[in-house]
């Protein structure tokens, strides 16, 4: 994974959209649109950056954008959902 920080960990604000697109339903073929998504992370003080962390996680394969009426439509793909499964089980570990 070419774009992942040097320490392998997933940056937080990648983390963040990725729970996003989670709490908002877009997995797979059920899309959300990219002004719902920049909307959500907005209420969170999101930063700047939001389109290239949104373009690196679809270059690592963890998102996915497509076309719609007019509009971007984004999802979590297999790998995005594994990856977040994982960061999730890891923050369970840290509690016990």
């Amino acid at each position: 994974m070419q774009n992942m920080p040097p320490d392998g960990n997933l940056t937080e604000l990648g983390e963040k959209i990725l729970v996003s697109l989670w709490k908002l339903g877009g997995v797979g073929k059920a899309g959300v649109r990219a002004e719902a998504l920049k909307t959500d992370m907005a209420a969170s003080g999101s930063p700047e950056n939001l389109q290239a962390e949104i373009t690196a996680l679809q270059n690592l394969g963890f998102l996915e954008a497509q076309t719609s009426d007019g509009g971007i439509l984004l999802s979590l793909t297999v790998l995005g959902l594994a990856l977040l499964r994982q960061l999730e089980e890891d923050k369970l570990q840290e509690l016990k």
